[in-house]
C-alpha cells in the first residue's frame, strides 16, 4: 500500500511538475509572439552594428526607421538592414548620414517602384561614380540631390528606378570622368530608355563616350573645348547635325560609325538627333533640382493607405517591445534553464 501511494504521488507531481513547465513554455512563446517586432528589430541593428557602426547612430537609425514607418508604411526591421548595404558599400558614413542615405533609398525605392536592395545597390554606385562631388558637396546634401534628380528622371522618361539603376552600372564612371555632369547623363540615359531598356541605352553611351575623341577628327569636328574637355551633347548633336542634316542616311551613317567605330554610337547619335531640343530641356529640368521633394510627393502617391496602417501599428509593438526586451530575455533565458533542470530530474528518477 505505502508503494503504491508512493507511485501515486510521484506520478501527480511529475503530472503538476510538467503542465507547470508547459505553461511557462507556452506563455514564454506568447510572449516572443507579441514581441515578434521588437526582436526582429533588435537582430537588425545587431547585423548593422557587426560593420563596427557606434551606438549613437544606431539609435539614429531606429528613430528614423519608425518615422519611415508612420510616413510611407515601411518594415522598420527591413529599413534598418538597408542600412547594412548602404554601410557595406559606402564606408566612413557618419551617424546622421548613415541614417539620411538609409530613409532616402527607402523613399525612392517606394516612389520609384523598385526593392529597397536594388536602391541601395544604386546608391552605392552612384556614389562611387560622383564621390568627389558627393564629398565636395556634402553626402547628406548630395543624396538628397540625387534622389529627387532620380525621381524626376523616372517621372519624365516613364522608367523605373531598377532600370536607371542597370543604366548606370553599365556606363560606370566613363562619362563622369569625361566632365560630364550628372544630371546631363541621366538626362540622356532616361531619353534612350524610351526605345531601350536600362543596361542597353548605358552600354549604348558608353560606346558612343569611347568614340568621341577620334570621331571628332575623323569627321573634321571639334567635340572638345579649349582645355580638351568634352562638350556638352547638346553641341556635338548640333554639330552634326549641322553637317549632316535634320536626318542620317545609310552612308552617312556608315561614315559615322567608320569615325565612332561601333553601331552602337551611332545609335546613340540617331534616337537623341530626334529631339534635340527635348534633350537639353531636360538636361536644364534635371540640373535645376536640388531636393528630394519629388521623390517625396511620389513616395506619398505610392503609398498604401492600409499599409501605412498596418505597419504603423508594427512600429509601436515594436518601439515597445524594445523597452521590455531586455526584462523579457532574462525571463525567457530563466525557463531555458528550467528545462535543463526537469531533463536532469527525469534521467536522474526514471
Amino acid at each position: 500500500a505505502k508503494i503504491n501511494q508512493l507511485s501515486q504521488q510521484t506520478a501527480a507531481a511529475q503530472d503538476q511538475m510538467m503542465r507547470g513547465a508547459t505553461t511557462a513554455v507556452a506563455g514564454g512563446y506568447a510572449l516572443a509572439k507579441s514581441l515578434a517586432p521588437a526582436i526582429d528589430h533588435v537582430a537588425a541593428l545587431g547585423e548593422v552594428q557587426s560593420l563596427g557602426v557606434a551606438d549613437d547612430a544606431l539609435q539614429k537609425l531606429t528613430k528614423t526607421s519608425y518615422e519611415f514607418g508612420f510616413q510611407f508604411g515601411g518594415n522598420s526591421a527591413e529599413f534598418v538592414r538597408s542600412a547594412y548595404d548602404i554601410q557595406s558599400a559606402i564606408a566612413g558614413l557618419t551617424g546622421d548620414e548613415l541614417s539620411e542615405f538609409t530613409k532616402t533609398s527607402n523613399i525612392l525605392a517606394v516612389a520609384t517602384k523598385a526593392d529597397a536592395a536594388t536602391i541601395t545597390s544604386y546608391m552605392g554606385t552612384m556614389y562611387g561614380i560622383f564621390k568627389n562631388q558627393a564629398n565636395a558637396m556634402g553626402k547628406s546634401e548630395w543624396v538628397e540631390q540625387l534622389t529627387g534628380m532620380t525621381a524626376t528622371a523616372v517621372q519624365a522618361f516613364k522608367t523605373t528606378g531598377a532600370e536607371m539603376s542597370s543604366a548606370f552600372t553599365s556606363i560606370g564612371a566613363e562619362a563622369t570622368s569625361a566632365g560630364i555632369g550628372m544630371n546631363e547623363q541621366m538626362a540622356i540615359l532616361g531619353t534612350l530608355q524610351a526605345t531601350m531598356s536600362g543596361s542597353e541605352a548605358g552600354t549604348k553611351y558608353k560606346s558612343f563616350l569611347a568614340g568621341v575623341g577620334k570621331a571628332q577628327d575623323a569627321l573634321n569636328l571639334s567635340f572638345t573645348d579649349s582645355q580638351g574637355a568634352m562638350l556638352p551633347m547638346v553641341d556635338i548633336l548640333n554639330q552634326i547635325k549641322g553637317k549632316y542634316g535634320e536626318t542620317i542616311d545609310v552612308a552617312e551613317g556608315d561614315a559615322l560609325k567608320k569615325a565612332f567605330g561601333s553601331a552602337e554610337a551611332v545609335a546613340t547619335i540617331n534616337l537623341l538627333m530626334n529631339d534635340i531640343d527635348g534633350l537639353g530641356q531636360s538636361i536644364d529640368s534635371l540640373g535645376n533640382v536640388t531636393g528630394m521633394q519629388q521623390a517625396e510627393k511620389m513616395a506619398m502617391d505610392m503609398t498604401d493607405q492600409s499599409q501605412r496602417l498596418a505597419q504603423s501599428w508594427y512600429v509601436i509593438r515594436a518601439a515597445w517591445g524594445s523597452a521590455i526586451l531586455p526584462v523579457f530575455n532574462k525571463f525567457v533565458g530563466l525557463i531555458a534553464d528550467m528545462g535543463t533542470s526537469v531533463v536532469w530530474f527525469t534521467e536522474a528518477f526514471p
